[in-house]
């Protein structure tokens, strides 16, 4: 049965500027690293369109210290679709058994961080029992800001929601479709005001050449800007600040920098293969790495074995790119990880290899 989405309205136009993030994903160093970056300070606003919590390891300090500066006001959140399983829970629209199940699955969630800060486990049915009772008793402030969470916050600025919106009023959406709807940016329907979403990262929408940068689908004025943080190998944190009738986009990440020794010139034809079409079949299978078709895209592609996966009977591969970046002398990268093929790395918000020379600066 569905039920309504819950809207609130402000007004960001007093404030010298906002600054909105979206999927943080339990990422609190992260989001102290935004606050640096844009000079958050008492003059601004925090608007953040969901997904404060789970896949990184310190949901429980974010949360904190996002309540912690909403107390001094000037911060604006709506509720993604991994904020709500704490006031489900407690509401009892969530089962004790899906809490075990969820938790035996789940290995960074803000439920193992509140069982551990009580002392408190969850190897069965009756643990987590025991549980939600502790968590009900000593975390009441953390669960009545999750349960006080909008679905939709609306401004004259801009309307903010975690995955989508329907065409309508905004009093008559959906909540499960607000905090869950998948692939926004390809839908059709446009809207008067710019509607900014996370939940679906935005380099799902790139083809070719990968991007995490925000993604703007200017016939239906829908921002998609979630950056894969805690999530993709090459995920960033994307954010927007809005300041009178000017918006610009930012974007900052943990990943070590190393500055580039040599040019390198781009490829061409590259092949990205990004959720929800990493579907893989098995070609020829090394001990390392396999080579693979690519049904969604008709090509083959050499995959490393450990980026391999079966679900459902069915095999499928992480997201992954073979593009060479385009990269000049004195280019400082993101190094994202170190593969057989080169340096996986970001420059200026795109993804690809570098294979030259390169000094570490961090």
């Amino acid at each position: 049965m569905s039920q309504p989405a819950l809207v609130a309205r402000a007004d960001l136009s007093p404030y010298r500027r906002a600054i909105v993030f979206s999927d943080l994903h339990g990422d609190d160093q992260g989001f102290c690293a935004l606050l640096e970056e844009t000079g958050f300070g008492p003059g601004d606003a925090l608007v953040c369109v969901g997904d404060l919590l789970k896949k990184g390891d310190a949901s429980l300090p974010l949360l904190r210290r996002v309540m912690t500066l909403a107390r001094n006001g000037h911060v604006y959140a709506v509720a993604g679709n991994n904020d709500v399983l704490l006031p489900e829970w407690e509401q009892g629209l969530v089962s004790d058994e899906d809490v075990l199940q969820y938790m035996t699955a789940q290995p960074q969630t803000i439920l193992r961080e509140m069982a551990r800060e009580l002392g408190l486990g969850w190897a069965d049915l009756a643990a987590v029992q025991a549980l939600k009772d502790a968590i009900q008793a000593a975390f009441a402030p953390e669960l009545a800001f999750l349960r006080a969470l909008p679905h939709i916050l609306e401004t004259p600025q801009a309307v903010f929601v975690h995955a989508g919106l329907a065409p309508g009023p905004l009093t008559a959406q959906d909540r499960e479709r607000c905090l869950t709807w998948k692939a926004f940016g390809t839908e059709t329907h446009p809207f008067a005001r710019r509607v900014v979403v996370g939940h679906w990262p935005a380099c799902n929408y790139r083809t070719g050449i990968v991007s995490s940068d925000p993604y703007e689908n200017e016939a239906t004025g829908v921002l998609s800007i979630d950056g894969g943080n805690n999530l993709n190998r090459w995920g960033q944190i994307n954010y927007l600040v809005i300041e009178g009738e000017t918006l610009t986009a930012g974007r900052l990440d943990h990943y070590p920098k190393v500055q580039a020794l040599a040019d390198q010139a781009p490829s061409a034809d590259p092949v990205a293969l990004l959720f929800p079409r990493t579907l893989v079949e098995v070609r020829q299978a090394g001990p390392t790495e396999s080579r693979c078709f690519l049904p969604a895209l008709g090509r083959e592609l050499t995959i490393p074995n450990d980026q391999l996966y079966r679900y459902k009977g069915r095999q499928y591969c992480a997201s992954r790119t073979d593009y060479s970046l385009e990269v000049r002398a004195g280019d400082v990268l993101s190094c994202c990880a170190l593969e057989p093929q080169g340096m996986l790395a970001i420059r200026q918000g795109v993804v690809g290899y570098y294979t030259g020379p390169y000094r570490p600066l961090d």
